[in-house]
C-alpha cells in the first residue's frame, strides 16, 4: 500500500464519519465557525507568539514611539510656530519652548508658616485660611467638623471633609499639629 492509497482511505472514511453526523451544510457552517474561532485566536494571540519566536530587531516600545513620531502631525507640533493663524507676531517671551523645565509653583502662604504651628483643634477660621490650600469656605468646613466632632483624633481625619483630598492634606500636613 502506497502512501496516497493510504491517505485516499482515511479520506473516504472521514468523509463517510462526517455524513454520518452531519449534512453537507452543517458541515460547511462547522469549518466556517472553526475558521473564523482560529483566526481570532491568531490574531489575539499570534502577535505575541510572533514576537516570542522571532523578535524585532528593535524593542516594540521604541518601534512604536518612531512610528509614532513619525507622523506629519508630531513634526509640526514639535516645532514652536510664532505667528498665530492670522499672521500676527507673538511676543517671543510668551512663547514657552519645550525643552524649559517645568516651573516650580510654591504655595506662598506655605513661606509665612512655621512647620506645625497650627493647632487643628483650637484654630479659628483666619488661622485656618493660611494653611495652604485652605480658602475660607474649606476653613468653614474645618470648623463645622470639628464642632460636630467634638474635634479631631488624628491629623489624617482632615481628608473626611469635602474639598481636601490626599494632595492637598500633603500641602498642609507639615504645618498642623492636634493640640
Amino acid at each position: 500500500m502506497s502512501l496516497n492509497d493510504f491517505f485516499q482511505k482515511v479520506k473516504s472514511k472521514t468523509k463517510a464519519a462526517i455524513l454520518q453526523l452531519f449534512t453537507p451544510k452543517e458541515f460547511k457552517a462547522l469549518l466556517m465557525f472553526l475558521g473564523i474561532g482560529f483566526a481570532v485566536l491568531l490574531f489575539r494571540g499570534g502577535k505575541e507568539l510572533f514576537f516570542t519566536i522571532y523578535p524585532p530587531a528593535i524593542p516594540n516600545e521604541i518601534a512604536l514611539r518612531e512610528a509614532r513620531n513619525d507622523s506629519v502631525f508630531a513634526a509640526l507640533s514639535r516645532k514652536v510656530i510664532n505667528e498665530d493663524s492670522l499672521k500676527f507676531s507673538i511676543p517671543e517671551d510668551s512663547v514657552v519652548s519645550k525643552d524649559k523645565g517645568m516651573a516650580v509653583y510654591e504655595n506662598k502662604k506655605a513661606k509665612t508658616l512655621i512647620p506645625h504651628s497650627i493647632p487643628i483643634n483650637k484654630a479659628d477660621e483666619d488661622v485656618l485660611v493660611k494653611l495652604p490650600g485652605v480658602g475660607k469656605v474649606t476653613a468653614q468646613r474645618i470648623l463645622t467638623y470639628r464642632s460636630k466632632r467634638g474635634g479631631f483624633r488624628n491629623l489624617r481625619e482632615v481628608m473626611n471633609i469635602q474639598g481636601i483630598g490626599e494632595k492637598k492634606f500633603k500641602e498642609m500636613e507639615t504645618y498642623l499639629r492636634l493640640d
